[in-house]
């Protein structure tokens, strides 16, 4: 990403090596630190682009959106259960969150019914891996947010503050560092020591919360709130390292369930199963079956889409067997596209 995550308090470090369900994590972490201080994300969805390829993910804040749109459908999830335990010694301590969470149909009168349950896992680190100290990294400050020690050097209120941090800051080796700058003396970035995260358990809880909740979302939730983020630049756009999309597994670990590819998100997204209730309700096997027949090449993308919307928002209210029925007339009379374009 030609955008480098550096944080202010030095909380969170950019992964090294790091693939783009990293990044989203790292970037879901920075928004945690900043709703603990009281500072609300706006960023409902990460966008990590390579060339012409982009890795698209709904961030924790996005997560938050689908929910509230489930809540105007008459649904909510909750979350039910938090478990965690930490192995490892040292500084290689993890804590294994999981989290328990259900989704429930809950009518005007107030009565609910349990629709479906699953659980979210989130491996979290307890320390991190420190920023190497040099002049163009940035101060752990809230008051010069974003500025580098290079930059507070060129002022005198910024090397004033320089001042107080060589012998207040809590830090040792920040410490050093700055009286070494303030002395002129020549500095070149070191590795640090491994850092104890101040936050790891809320960081873990909340990502495990998050990754429960996201499974139980449908798609079509799902890529309304990614639609309607890009439209309204609710977006957080970076640029990944030459190479990255490319090394990206799929399917992405539980971790990084959130992540989904651009290219095909909109499509996938669509083809999953709806958990509404309704009068309707098409069983697994016809929409499954429903699915197959609108993914035949005999239909053009507008009216897939159409067929694929249809099951999105109507097939609880009205009955499915007749849009299987029209569905399977034309796979079974219609040519493939490709066959009538050559044909003609």
């Amino acid at each position: 990403m030609a955008e480098s995550i550096t944080h202010t308090d030095e909380s969170i470090t950019r992964p090294k090596p790091w693939d783009p369900f990293q990044l989203m994590d790292r970037m879901d972490e920075e928004a945690l630190r900043k709703e603990l201080e009281g500072v609300a994300s706006t960023d409902l969805v990460y966008v990590v682009r390579e060339g012409g390829q982009e890795v698209v993910g709904l961030s924790k804040t996005g997560v938050d959106e689908c929910c509230m749109a489930l809540v105007s459908q008459g649904q909510v999830i909750r979350e039910e259960d938090l478990q965690y335990e930490v192995i490892g010694e040292g500084e290689e301590r993890e804590a294994l969150f999981k989290v328990k969470a259900a989704r429930f149909a809950v009518s005007p009168e107030g009565q609910d019914v349990r629709l479906d349950q699953v659980i979210g896992v989130k491996r979290q680190s307890l320390y991190y891996d420190s920023t190497p100290l040099d002049l163009d990294a940035r101060v752990p400050s809230k008051k010069y947010r974003g500025k580098t020690y290079r930059e507070l050097l060129a002022t005198d209120d910024g090397r004033d503050y320089l001042g107080w941090m060589a012998e207040n800051f809590n830090d040792p080796e920040v410490r050093g560092f700055v009286r070494k700058i303030l002395n002129g003396e020549a500095v070149q970035g070191a590795a640090r020591g491994r850092q104890l995260n101040p936050h790891w358990y809320e960081h873990g809880a909340m990502k495990a919360a998050r990754n429960a909740r996201f499974r139980l979302i449908p798609g079509n939730v799902r890529a309304q709130v990614v639609a309607t983020a890009r439209q309204s630049g609710q977006t957080r756009v970076v640029e990944a390292q030459p190479g990255t999309l490319d090394r990206v597994a799929r399917p992405a670990p539980v971790s990084q369930a959130v992540a989904e590819t651009s290219s095909s998100a909109r499509t996938e997204s669509r083809l999953e199963p709806i958990g509404r209730t309704g009068p309707y309700s098409p069983t697994e096997k016809q929409v499954a079956f429903y699915q197959r027949l609108a993914a035949s090449p005999v239909f053009t993308d507008d009216e897939r889409n159409r067929a694929l919307d249809w099951l999105a928002t109507k097939a609880t209210r009205q009955t499915i067997k007749d849009q299987i029925d029209w569905l399977k007339r034309q796979v079974e009379t219609r040519k493939p596209r490709g066959q009538n374009e050559s044909a003609a």
